[in-house]
């Protein structure tokens, strides 16, 4: 793993590798292999924990492709799944895509007001301001909008027929100039070399209709299984990839436990365990193909999913404002930010605890808390309980259509990687 105690001026994931010339004795049929997590590792006592812990692999594995040391089990779980499904590029006909880079965020990702004044000037340069999203903002099922816009001011544009967003990029003019080979070599302040304007986007964005139509995006790098469809017609940074598709029984399997569980043995792994969802992972992930009565479930629950999603954070940012008026909490903690999940003692012990000693809540205050406990966060926990029953469904189809047995399902369970997107159980 990300271990420290090997090389503690090293930022690596050390593997090592024991090994020893084929002589005239027969060669071994299995390899000991021993995966052990960085908080386990114990430098001087390798032996005992390979002994205790390591499982025995084929030789016939470790070959010229890609190696795997899952314990057999797990190997043939790994190849029923991607023998059952079909790759997203065959399932849906699409490959997945990436965003892009401006090479200067600064002059074109604007906020509301921003973008509320240029379009006030000249009510054309909406044409060319579109929703944007960063990795970062996307989360699972639906995406947190955090009211950015990007200037769309692709290669061949014509950029005076927007007179205001041209008057606004000026204000960048010598940080957005691309460098040429007059440019000063030392302290350059421009954008690197391109055959772009310097009004334009630095990546050509070919394929930049894909944007306006419904699709499935998902972060660069992430902790969970966060996809979610977007049908506003959403640009993105170079952190958000997007599937130029908006089948939802592709969003249900990639959200489902099973996905994650392929997904942590199939993807590029990253600091403090981030998985990265690079193209050629997604391009030939295993969808399996769904019966009629499947997919209809599916597309349905996965729907109702989406609208509690939005319903709850909807309630949240109301909770949030409506306790920075009335409350003084500027600041919330990551457990008022998770107040759905709070009963009314622990809402209100928690309101508390940020306002202090020095601020006690009066008895009106008080009673008012848990009103509003009762009248808005209670009515969201029942549909984010809704929620979850309705994702427990999905995942069960998923694993059918995989075609996985009751002791395939356990042993994904037994082996499961952190953060899986469902609990084990169902409610």
């Amino acid at each position: 793993g990300h271990a420290k105690q090997i090389f503690p001026d090293a930022d690596v994931f050390p593997s090592i590798i024991v090994a020893r010339k084929p002589n005239v004795e027969p060669p071994p049929r299995t390899v000991k292999v021993c995966a052990i997590p960085r908080e386990q590792l114990r430098i001087f006592d390798l032996a005992v924990q390979i002994k205790a812990e390591g499982v025995d692999v084929e030789r016939d594995r470790l070959g010229a492709e890609t190696w795997s040391l899952e314990p057999k089990a797990v190997y043939s779980l790994l190849t029923k799944i991607a023998e059952r499904g079909v790759s997203i590029a065959e399932f849906a006909g699409v490959k997945p895509t990436a965003g892009f880079a401006t090479g200067l965020n600064e002059a074109f990702v604007i906020d509301t007001s921003t973008r509320i004044a240029l379009i006030a000037s000249h009510p054309n340069c909406s044409e060319i301001i579109k929703p944007y999203l960063r990795g970062q903002d996307i989360f699972r099922w639906v995406p947190e909008r955090p009211g950015l816009w990007i200037i769309f001011a692709r290669r061949g544009i014509n950029i005076d027929a927007y007179p205001s967003v041209r008057n606004h990029l000026e204000r960048y003019q010598d940080k957005l100039k691309p460098k040429t080979t007059d440019s000063p070599k030392d302290n350059w302040s421009g954008r690197k070399a391109g055959a772009y304007k310097w009004y334009e986007l630095q990546d050509s964005v070919d394929y930049w209709r894909l944007f306006e139509s419904p699709k499935i995006i998902y972060p660069d790098i992430t902790w969970t299984a966060s996809f979610c469809i977007d049908d506003l017609g959403t640009y993105g940074s170079k952190t958000m990839y997007f599937l130029p598709t908006a089948d939802l029984w592709i969003l249900a399997v990639l959200n489902s436990s099973i996905a994650w569980w392929f997904a942590w043995r199939k993807a590029l792994h990253g600091k403090d365990e981030a998985l990265r969802f690079h193209n050629p992972l997604m391009e030939s992930f295993p969808i399996p193909r769904p019966t009629f009565q499947q997919r209809t479930f599916s597309e349905i629950a996965t729907q109702r999913i989406i609208e509690i999603t939005k319903a709850n954070r909807a309630t949240l940012r109301n909770t949030l404002d409506w306790l920075r008026i009335e409350y003084e909490i500027d600041k919330p903690s990551a457990r008022i930010r998770s107040t759905v999940e709070l009963d009314s003692d622990a809402f209100i012990a928690e309101v508390k605890k940020i306002r202090g000693k020095k601020k006690p809540l009066t008895l009106a205050a008080l009673r008012s808390l848990r009103e509003e406990h009762a009248n808005t966060i209670l009515p969201a926990q029942a549909l984010a309980l809704e929620a979850r029953k309705l994702e427990h469904q999905i995942s069960d189809l998923v694993n059918q259509a995989y075609g996985l047995t009751p002791e395939e399902i356990q042993l994904m369970w037994d082996t499961a990687p952190p953060r899986m997107p469902i609990s084990p159980n169902p409610l």
